[in-house]
């Protein structure tokens, strides 16, 4: 059975995850979100975040309900297509107003030798008493 967000604590930690940056990957990105701004020779700072979000959803499904209210992002240094990078997300803050959960989930995303190249904030909000998407 897949662990839902829902029942996950505040300070919660998941797992770190290597993600490797195929060209492929970038390249299917960029077209997918019409990035013609972005250098083709460094990844976007979003693809970072959908990767690194994209791991924790394989750690914990979202609830029913779930909406995406924001997203915050913070970038120190560019990476390239082909680097690997190391994801890491953890339970910044969860309360409960209205019968709605808001959580929000920090994440950092670094290279392999430790430096981050983006941190970030993302927040989501469902409903109290929600059942896991599978």
């Amino acid at each position: 059975m897949t662990v839902s967000l829902a029942g996950l604590p505040k300070g919660h930690e998941f797992a770190p995850k290597t993600l490797k940056l195929k060209p492929e990957w970038v390249a299917e990105y960029r077209a997918a979100v019409a990035d013609e701004n972005t250098p083709s020779s460094i990844v976007p700072p979003l693809a970072l975040a959908t990767l690194t979000l994209r791991s924790l959803l394989e750690q914990a499904a979202l609830p029913r309900g779930a909406i995406h209210v924001s997203q915050e992002l913070i970038s120190f240094k560019a990476v390239k297509p082909g680097d690997a990078v190391v994801a890491k997300a953890r339970i910044g803050s969860k309360g409960e107003r209205a019968g709605w959960v808001l959580l929000a989930v920090e994440l950092e995303v670094a290279e392999e030798a430790g430096d981050t190249v983006t941190s970030g904030r993302a927040t989501i909000t469902f409903p109290a008493v929600a059942e896991v998407v599978e």
